[in-house]
């Protein structure tokens, strides 16, 4: 039998909207956008709702002066991949049905990508043509900023340098077996 009394404590959880503005979006047409390839100066990033490439569908040019939001920001699309969540590496657009989320305090890259993680992780509430996150994003629960596990900020790091020294044991056994 499991003693609760063992179980690590739960961070204490905070509403997403106490956490981010919420932004609903765009809400272009990509079929109203003018398309531009990757390597273009002027490039923008139009984000929908898919799970793939960090919901970016396409690269469009800037439509009518309007303005794209910054990166940094997070992407999360309220229908089709429901909930995918996406930290944006450059300026963007959104389609419709795609929120953008700005933290209300400064944030690192791994915050940011551990609230994606989290936001995903409630992606077992809605379905495709059925329950959408439009009405219920907001309320949605997350750790609170203050009960983060220390962990996060600078896991990526550490885990760059593992991954290269491991690189370079791997070269060097490499080099042995072919000398």
């Amino acid at each position: 039998m499991i003693s609760w009394k063992k179980l690590p404590q739960m961070s204490k959880l905070a509403r997403l909207d106490k956490i981010f503005t919420i932004d609903p979006g765009n809400k272009f047409d990509r079929n109203k956008m003018i398309t531009c390839g990757s390597d273009s100066s002027d490039k923008i990033a139009f984000v929908g709702r898919g799970a793939l490439r960090n919901g970016i569908v396409v690269f469009v040019q800037r439509y009518n002066d309007v303005e794209p939001y910054d990166a940094g920001k997070i992407t999360v699309a309220l229908g089709g991949s429901a909930l995918a969540s996406f930290v944006q590496q450059s300026r963007f657009y959104t389609a419709q049905n795609v929120a953008v989320l700005t933290p209300m305090t400064d944030m690192s890259l791994e915050v940011k990508l551990y609230y994606c993680l989290c936001i995903e992780a409630n992606r077992f509430r809605y379905s495709t043509f059925g329950r959408e996150a439009n009405r219920t994003l907001k309320s949605l629960l997350l750790p609170d900023v203050n009960s983060l596990p220390s962990w996060i900020d600078g896991c990526a790091g550490i885990a760059v340098d593992k991954l290269c020294r491991d690189l370079k044991t791997l070269s060097s056994a490499n080099q042995a077996l072919s000398t």
